[in-house]
């Protein structure tokens, strides 16, 4: 016999419905759990604090703009930093403290009895200090003395300039004056040098400013070993025929030759006229330009007449004037002498015997 087609579902069927259920959802929360136990998900940091993706560096491209100097800190200074390098003044290229005055113009004066550096100064439109310094004053200078009185910009003179010739200092020491003209040739020069430095004597050389331009080494020489220089002119002309701009040019291209051949060596104040040929108006265009007119007491003649033999020079320059008529004497050789070259250390080696001393021009002189 067959059941019926809609029977209805027992008691039983419901409840194993609802247990199957109830454990497929158990079964999922079982799951969820031990997955998020075994597989942790890192933490991910705040969007803030993620860095942006740095560009990629391309080749020939500009560098990037550092930020403003004020956004930057300030780097520490490293303990093994090696110091700046300061590049050195050479003490002769350095700008002086004092700079050196202006001078307008010069005065040929003959120290007069009674008359002082601050009086002569006064009446010169100059200074005690640049009155001494330009004539090469060791002291105070004695009555009679020749002098140069440089006028500063701006002051006033009534200081007339006097023609002057030096042909002597005062007699109050036992010295003399060697002056060596150069205006020929040199070849005796190194010879007369060794002389004078192995005696320990400097002395004044008056030079031409072809001799310093043709013999520049030497004339370094000269000067390093202490001698004094003083103009002879350039061109070693007869001045009393020359212009009075080419007498200036004269004196003005040889102190400009010596300057670039032996920078900071000075030619001023003294200069000799050549041949000692001279007037008035050469003494005082001379003057006019700083310069002061030096002549001698004795000239040797090694350059004049008949060739000397040493023992000829030897006399004349020692014995040809009495001891009182030594003292204070200037005495002219010449450069381009050889025999004066050969007689120079008899020469001085009488001297000492005698008891002068050979010194240069500005201290026989004086003051």
């Amino acid at each position: 016999m067959s059941e019926p087609r809609n029977r209805p579902l027992g008691n039983t069927s419901l409840p194993l419905i609802a247990l199957t259920l109830l454990a497929g959802i158990a079964l999922g929360w079982l799951l969820r759990d031990l997955s998020a136990w075994l597989l942790p998900s890192p933490a991910q940091p705040p969007a803030s604090a993620t860095p942006a993706a740095a560009p990629a560096p391309t080749l020939g491209a500009a560098a990037p703009t550092p930020p403003a100097a004020s956004a930057m800190p300030a780097a520490a200074p490293s303990a093994t930093a090696l110091p700046t390098a300061q590049p050195t003044v050479p003490p002769t290229l350095a700008p002086s403290a004092t700079p050196a005055p202006e001078i307008t113009g010069y005065a040929g004066h003959a120290l007069a009895e009674g008359e002082t550096l601050d009086t002569l100064a006064a009446a010169g439109g100059s200074t005690p200090d640049l009155i001494a310094r330009y004539n090469r004053l060791a002291g105070a200078p004695q009555p009679g003395r020749a002098l140069i009185v440089p006028q500063l910009a701006g002051a006033t003179s009534t200081l007339p300039s006097q023609p002057l010739l030096v042909q002597r200092g005062p007699a109050t020491r036992p010295w003399v004056a060697l002056t060596l003209d150069a205006g020929a040739s040199a070849e005796p020069v190194a010879g007369m040098l060794d002389t004078l430095r192995e005696r320990g004597v400097t002395i004044t050389f008056f030079l031409t400013g072809k001799w310093i331009k043709d013999n520049s080494e030497l004339t370094r020489r000269i000067v390093a070993e202490g001698h004094e220089i003083a103009n002879h002119t350039f061109n070693h002309p007869d001045m009393r025929n020359l212009s009075a701009e080419a007498i200036g040019n004269e004196l003005d291209d040889t102190e400009a030759i010596l300057s670039a051949t032996a920078p900071g060596a000075s030619i001023r104040p003294f200069f000799r006229p050549p041949y000692g040929a001279y007037d008035e108006r050469v003494l005082q265009l001379a003057e006019a330009r700083g310069y002061l007119p030096v002549y001698w007491t004795l000239d040797s003649l090694d350059s004049v007449g008949e060739p000397k033999t040493p023992e000829f020079l030897l006399e004349r320059v020692t014995a040809k004037l009495t001891p009182e008529q030594l003292r204070g004497a200037i005495i002219l050789a010449h450069c381009g002498s050889q025999p004066t070259a050969e007689a120079l250390p008899q020469i001085l080696d009488r001297f000492a015997a005698m008891g002068f001393e050979v010194k240069k021009l500005s201290e026989v002189l004086g003051g």
